[in-house]
């Protein structure tokens, strides 16, 4: 999916809102699939790998949170661990991909990307604030739905 905004994107929003109301395996197959089904669309490389594991790590970290801290209570913290997340994606991205373009050029190539990480922090935190409850309505009506089958 391509956006007007680079890395302005709806999916490490609903990953992380994925990962806090249903589970951290449901949101790892649904982040795995995201990235397969968009990078066969938009082009497979190395980097498909770099960011199945990057989503993994912070789809992780975001279910760690949920264990140990009641960030579920504070959705203003939902939305800054939203936007941190999404600033260790980019730097966990450009870590697995600095073995392929030499890691002397590791710190300048993850310099020149800190704006779009930076985006795609800011652009995760609106869509998170945008999407949380409706996407929680949504799971609540499925898990309704699925208890009266």
């Amino acid at each position: 999916m391509t956006s007007l905004i680079p890395n302005v994107q709806p999916i490490t929003a609903i990953l992380l809102i994925v990962t806090l109301n249903i589970g951290v395996l449901p949101a790892l197959l649904i982040g795995s699939l995201s990235i397969v089904i968009t990078n066969l669309y938009l082009g497979m490389g190395i980097w498909t790998i770099a960011q199945i594991f990057s989503f993994a790590i912070i789809i992780l970290l975001m279910g760690a949170l949920k264990k140990w801290t009641p960030l579920k209570s504070f959705l203003l913290g939902e939305v800054v661990v939203s936007f941190l997340l999404s600033l260790l994606y980019g730097l966990l991205v450009s870590l697995m991909l600095a073995p392929f373009w030499g890691i002397k050029q590791f710190l300048p190539y993850y310099l020149a990307g800190v704006s779009f990480d930076v985006m795609h922090g800011i652009g995760t935190a609106v869509f998170y604030m945008l999407l949380n409850k409706p996407l929680i309505k949504i799971f609540q009506r499925y898990q309704r739905r699925e208890k009266s089958v």
